[in-house]
């Protein structure tokens, strides 16, 4: 209702008798549910002192009109916020304080690179020693990162081909979940695709800027946050007392867990800074 006009758009904080409203990604829920793109903002925003309402509106082909609608009109109390996806990489942001983008590709990829480690396998299973499932995971991470840094030049250079690397909307079809052995990114049919689509750039990295990116921060989040999902699904399953735990479960307990005011973290850094300009 309030987005069908400017003064709309620009009062509806009074109505939520709100800081500011933010419209985000992810698909509208009705009642007193929530997206978890609605999750992930509100906690970002409320753990640094503000009074906001979040609200789904679909994807990026919804929001980035809006979002620069908010800025032509030059509207206030109002932010739009997005998934960073690979806009930093191909140079398609959008410059303006009212239109936020997420650290990582994703919300889940800002989640899952650093949630509570022990409220995690407390879903999953009861163990005393906690010590040695750490330090497996971060083993876990470490190559895993390896593998998807690499995807990500490739899944950057065919992003804007019309046959896509792999289905975004079934981020599973890409990760061998079988249980038999550690979830891992089928690497092989990607690079399959890529050789049957042929010769294609939509745009490349810089050799300084790969250098630098992290793997499980710059892939697409979707299939990173199931691939640690998994992880602690087959780490888990031969405890006696290991729990079926959903994805949900898993992602809500991740957000809820966050702690974004650490200022020691870069991506908390980020975070303070776009709260602060705002």
């Amino acid at each position: 209702m309030f987005v069908r006009t400017d003064l709309g758009l620009g009062s509806e904080h009074l109505f939520h008798d709100a800081d500011l409203v933010i419209y985000c990604e992810g698909a509208p829920v009705d009642g007193e549910g929530s997206s978890f793109d609605e999750m992930f903002w509100s906690k970002i925003f409320s753990d640094h002192g503000k009074s906001v309402v979040c609200k789904s509106l679909g994807s990026k082909t919804v929001l980035r009109p809006l979002a620069e609608r908010v800025i032509s009109e030059n509207l206030s109390h109002v932010l739009v916020a997005m998934d960073r996806d690979y806009e930093g990489l191909r140079g398609s942001l959008l410059h303006d304080s009212r239109v936020l983008y997420t650290y990582g590709y994703s919300w889940e990829s800002d989640v899952f690179m650093d949630f509570s480690f022990d409220h995690a396998l407390a879903l999953f299973a009861t163990v005393a020693q906690k010590r040695k499932f750490y330090e497996d995971y971060k083993a876990f991470l470490e190559k895993q990162s390896r593998v998807l840094k690499r995807l990500t030049a490739l899944d950057l250079k065919y992003i804007g081909h019309n046959e896509a690397l792999f289905d975004r909307e079934k981020p599973l079809a890409i990760i061998n979940a079988s249980g038999s052995s550690e979830p891992f990114i089928k690497v092989d049919a990607i690079l399959a695709k890529a050789k049957a689509i042929g010769k294609f750039q939509t745009c490349s990295i810089p050799e300084a800027i790969y250098r630098a990116l992290v793997g499980l921060h710059c892939f697409y989040g979707k299939v990173v946050s199931r691939l640690i999902f998994h992880w602690f699904v087959f780490r888990t399953k031969k405890i006696p007392s290991c729990r079926k735990t959903s994805f949900d479960t898993f992602a809500a307990m991740a957000i809820s867990s966050l702690d974004v005011t650490n200022a020691q973290a870069d991506r908390n850094a980020y975070y303070s800074r776009l709260v602060a300009s705002v």
